[in-house]
């Protein structure tokens, strides 16, 4: 695979410029940067929408409808065999040219980007139509997969951070198509074998879960963050990490496994998912109150007897109290009377209190 990026890098840089016609442009539709929200049936129109809800584009389109496009960033795209290309790098500013141009693809976003439009017309319409690329086509000895992956290092070590669930589907994407092992990853983008792996799991995890209908993303209470707003994809990586969940849903040992769930305890994985994320189908809350109590229900999947509380649908920590060792409960109950004593005291004052 370092062959192939150090050939797409080369490539790049010797590659002359073209001016393709927006009308021939496409948004890249897999892209994994654009997280849960996005979907391989997605219109045009649907990863517009997306990319503007969940990555905006007011500072690429305010300086576009002022100054146009800026010849000395060219797309890097990829011919199709329809004759129209998709847009590998760049899809942000072919969507704020596509809105500027007032496109069909665009015409969500039209209305609440109008400022924008009266600024490019005021300013004499800056040329935005072709737009500058780099094309890669079938002949030119750099295949999709090669492309894709490229690119998809290149994003994850800039600047601008990626978050866990899109660094997880691109890992994913990237070795399901055979581009790169765990360890070629971890070499490209310097993170751990260990860390890969984990965001890995927990990615083909939930993609197990949704193919087999046991998890619906739109019924989590608990809601997450970046690309993935529907929930906090950490919480599932970093539960998969302990050996008595990993018993209970009998977690592949294979990161790279697309079905890691025994199917036999696929209802056991289903348990866990609406404990940290509840189902608002359902009416249940999350029975896990923040990140820190992960490690108190790894505690109670190892015990039958808890697993039933937790199928009842009583939190971790009530679980957690109600199962303590009578001594250890009475112990712990009298410290907290104490603690609350201690207060009262103190906000009252000795002195206040009735003989």
């Amino acid at each position: 695979m370092k062959k192939n990026s150090v050939g797409v890098e080369d490539k790049l840089k010797h590659k002359a410029v073209q001016y393709i016609n927006i009308e021939d442009l496409e948004l890249d539709v897999e892209n994994p940067r654009f997280g849960e929200d996005s979907s391989s049936s997605d219109t045009q129109v649907d990863v517009l929408n997306n990319i503007v809800k969940n990555y905006g584009v007011t500072d690429v389109i305010s300086s576009i409808a002022v100054n146009g496009y800026f010849s000395a960033e060219p797309m890097v795209v990829r011919k199709n065999n329809n004759k129209k290309f998709t847009v590998m790098e760049g899809n942000r500013r072919l969507a704020a040219c596509l809105i500027l141009k007032n496109d069909d693809r665009a015409r969500d976003q039209v209305n609440l980007h109008q400022q924008y439009i009266d600024k490019y017309n005021s300013h004499g319409c800056p040329k935005i139509d072709p737009v500058p690329a780099i094309v890669f086509e079938d002949d030119d000895g750099v295949d999709k997969k090669s492309l894709i992956s490229y690119l998809g290092v290149r994003h994850i070590v800039s600047t601008k951070d990626w978050d866990s669930y899109a660094k997880a589907a691109w890992i994913s994407r990237t070795i399901k198509e055979g581009d790169m092992s765990v360890s070629d990853i971890s070499t490209m983008i310097g993170d751990r074998n260990s860390t890969i792996k984990r965001l890995l799991s927990g990615y083909n995890f939930i993609k197990q879960m949704e193919s087999a209908g046991k998890y619906n993303k739109d019924d989590s209470v608990k809601k997450g963050r970046g690309s993935n707003t529907s929930y906090p994809f950490s919480w599932v990586y970093t539960l998969l990490s302990y050996k008595s969940i990993q018993d209970f849903v009998g977690l592949s040992d294979n990161p790279t496994d697309p079905n890691p769930i025994d199917e036999k305890k696929l209802d056991n994985a289903k348990l866990l998912m609406t404990a940290m994320f509840g189902n608002k189908n359902k009416g249940q809350n999350s029975q896990v109150k923040d990140s820190r109590n992960l490690g108190v229900l790894a505690e109670i999947v190892a015990s039958p007897e808890k697993v039933i509380l937790l199928k009842q649908g009583k939190d971790v920590e009530d679980i957690n109290d109600l199962t303590q060792p009578i001594g250890d409960r009475l112990t712990s109950l009298m410290l907290e009377i104490r603690s609350k004593l201690d207060e009262c005291l103190t906000r009252v004052g000795r002195e206040d209190l009735p003989m």
